[in-house]
């Protein structure tokens, strides 16, 4: 194996875990203090977990971004473009994009019937009861515990093989500088830094691929990028058609691009962060905030892929880190290319810009991941189980106490991850065995008025045995031992992702028409069953009601439209994109292989352009008002709460009211 020497020294791993996680920390905090103190904002229970339920689409377009902008976004898009050539990072983009949009379809539901629910378990419980709640929990937590442990897992590998910090350090100190401004902001916070991480991401993308095909000593061009391909296809040929790594014609990259497409699903429905932005959302919002959340991500793999290209391509320039050999599969799988990319078009600064990328995926996910999970334990165990009556006082001080938990314990799983050989492509392409059967349990909770509380009991996790024995069996049958590396094979988890995902939906829909209850359930009474916390507001509590009949059809209306679009945006990533490439084996000519880089160049200006300063502008006039309160102009808003029902103000004072920063009417 090729040793690689870490390019930058420690300090900067030091610099970046605890300064930037000091600096970010304290912006939040700051930020958290102004609108508390000039914008009359109040710290309650349904505030810190929901956001007030007031966020629209931009904001929640960045949330979607971010959340799903993962270490993997980054490093595992990059390895398998390292290893496929042009289709491997379009296939993870691909793959990943189409699990946002459907989510669309169930946010919306989450809207229409059930808008006083905190969390996606809540409304398992409310509908299935106690039994069937505690098996969604085992899915619920289970995805944000594998999936924090992923994006923290990420980031210490690929803080540790650029800088040489010990992993240990990096794991346990990398989630300080999250819980700080996450346990002080609550959900607000995580989408305010969401929007602040996504911006520099971007800008990031965009400074390296400028430089990689205009200015760069070492490429500067289309056509010098093709011509390094080409040459490179020839000395390290790739696994697809003749070689070449211009082509889709690659029967790894498209099996790994189907095995993510099935086993990804759980990542985002059986995730209750992303469910929680969809309760944080206003109701119209959900549908054009995750379209355009998922379209928006698509750009980011898309996009760094060509910088995992470029390290491929320079694999023989004398400055390469593992000159004159290809990277080392271990650290390709850790998701290295890029950053070696990085390092080769902008040398040491290069390097730093792209684990400054990593380490603002890692923490802005992990945000996440930590109001998902405090979220789950305050509603779904604390005031469901032990404390009914807790006061909104006491649901503030749980969610405290379960976010400081979980970002210590993740740390320590991590560690124990990287010490068993545990790496990010290995978590992705097996997260659907355990996790993948409670994908449909979720969504038919929503959508089938027929679904009853034994298959939500006795489906999924009968699923989740079948398909681990499906997933052993098939790494015995095929590879001959049943161990880590079997396991991670691409055959192997397919089929445990294949069988736990469709598994689960025909046990499902088996068991619930074999016994059957006596009366489809009625989808009205929902709503009725959630609490609202004594010390939220007027406006939070009004925000947990059905809408009318008139906004209620409208919404109706929406759903027919996202589900439409889902099915024709999976359709075109999934099928008429990549399939006809694949089977006429096309290998890209320098035409093509230019109007592809200028297809990204444009899309990724275009992103990046909505997502930088569309919430800006949406909250233009609330942030000219923050500024007149500041100086004493304006009164800020007084809170109207659900227990005293006091009124806002009086009708003649002007004031300014932060939801405004959110609010998403649309016309």
């Amino acid at each position: 194996m090729v040793e690689v020497e870490p390019i930058l020294s420690q300090s900067y791993g030091y610099i970046y875990i605890l300064v930037l996680g000091f600096v970010f920390a304290l912006i939040m905090i700051m930020i958290t203090t102004i609108l508390a103190k000039f914008a009359g904002e109040k710290q309650t229970s349904e505030h810190f977990t929901t956001a007030s339920r007031f966020v629209g689409p931009e904001i929640l377009c960045i949330g979607v971004v971010s959340s799903w902008t993962w270490p993997g976004t980054l490093l595992t898009s990059s390895g398998m473009s390292y290893s496929y050539g042009i289709c491997g990072g379009a296939w993870y983009a691909f793959a990943f994009t189409i699990q946002i949009t459907f989510f669309a379809c169930v946010a919306l539901e989450i809207k229409r019937k059930a808008p006083g629910a905190h969390t996606i378990l809540e409304i398992v419980k409310a509908r299935f009861g106690s039994n069937a709640h505690f098996v969604s929990m085992f899915y619920g937590i289970g995805t944000n515990v594998i999936i924090s442990a992923m994006l923290l897992l990420g980031g210490c590998q690929a803080i540790s093989v650029v800088t040489g910090m010990h992993i240990v350090a990096a794991a346990m100190l990398l989630p300080l500088g999250v819980w700080a401004y996450t346990v002080t902001g609550g959900l607000k916070a995580t989408f305010i830094s969401d929007w602040i991480h996504t911006v520099i991401i971007y800008i990031v993308i965009l400074t390296a691929l400028f430089v990689t095909y205009t200015s760069s000593d070492k490429i500067g061009s289309i056509d010098k990028m093709y011509d390094l391909l080409t040459h490179v296809s020839i000395e390290h040929p790739s696994a697809g058609h003749e070689g070449s790594y211009l082509t889709w014609s690659n029967k790894q990259a498209i099996f790994n691009g189907w095995n993510i497409v099935v086993g990804g699903f759980s990542t985002v429905f059986c995730d209750p962060s992303y469910a929680q932005k969809a309760i944080a959302a206003k109701p119209k919002a959900s549908m054009i905030g995750y379209f355009t959340g998922g379209l928006c991500w698509l750009i980011i793999p898309l996009g760094l892929s060509n910088l995992a290209l470029a390290s491929l391509a320079l694999v023989n320039d004398p400055d390469s880190p593992t000159y004159p050999d290809l990277i080392p599969s271990v650290n390709v799988n850790e998701g290295i290319p890029m950053l070696y990319g990085m390092y080769m078009i902008l040398g040491k600064s290069g390097v730093a810009a792209g684990l400054l990328m990593v380490w603002l995926a890692a923490t802005s996910a992990t945000s996440a991941e930590l109001i998902g999970f405090s979220s789950v334990m305050t509603y779904d165990v604390y005031r469901s189980y032990i404390k009914p009556q807790a006061s909104g006082k006491e649901l503030v001080r749980m969610t405290h106490i379960f976010v400081t938990f979980f970002a210590i314990a993740m740390g320590g799983l991590t560690v124990l991850f990287n010490y068993i050989g545990i790496t990010i492509s290995w978590i992705i392409s097996f997260i659907g065995v355990i996790i993948g059967p409670g994908v449909f349990a979720f969504t038919l909770s929503l959508f089938w008025s027929k679904m009853t509380t034994l298959s939500w009991v006795v489906g999924p996790p009968l699923a989740t045995v079948i398909a681990v024995i499906s997933w052993c069996g098939s790494a015995k049958s095929l590879y001959g031992a049943v161990n880590k590396d079997t396991l991670g094979e691409q055959y192997s988890c397919a089929v445990g992702n294949f069988v736990g995902l469709f598994g689960s939906l025909i046990l499902i829909v088996a068991i619930s028409l074999l016994k059957p209850d006596p009366e489809p359930y009625n989808f009205d009474d929902l709503d009725k069953k959630f609490t609202v916390g004594d010390d939220a507001t007027m406006q939070e509590a009004n925000a947990m009601k059905v809408q009318d009949k008139s906004e209620n059809d409208e919404l109706t209306k929406y759903a027919s439209y996202a589900k439409i679009i889902s099915i024709a945006i999976f359709i075109i990533l999934i099928f008429l994109v990549p399939l006809p490439m694949y089977g006429s084996d096309y290998i890209y000519s320098r035409g093509g292989f230019k109007a592809w880089i200028v297809i990204i160049f444009i899309w990724l200006f275009i992103a990046a352009s909505y997502a930088i300063f569309s919430p800006v502008i949406r909250a233009r006039k609330a942030l000219v008002d923050l500024f007149l309160v500041g100086i004493g102009k304006k009164k800020p808003a007084q809170v109207d709460l659900l227990s005293s029902h006091a009124s806002r103000v009086d009708s003649s004072e002007e004031v300014i009211n932060i939801e405004e920063m959110m609010d998403t009417k649309l016309d």
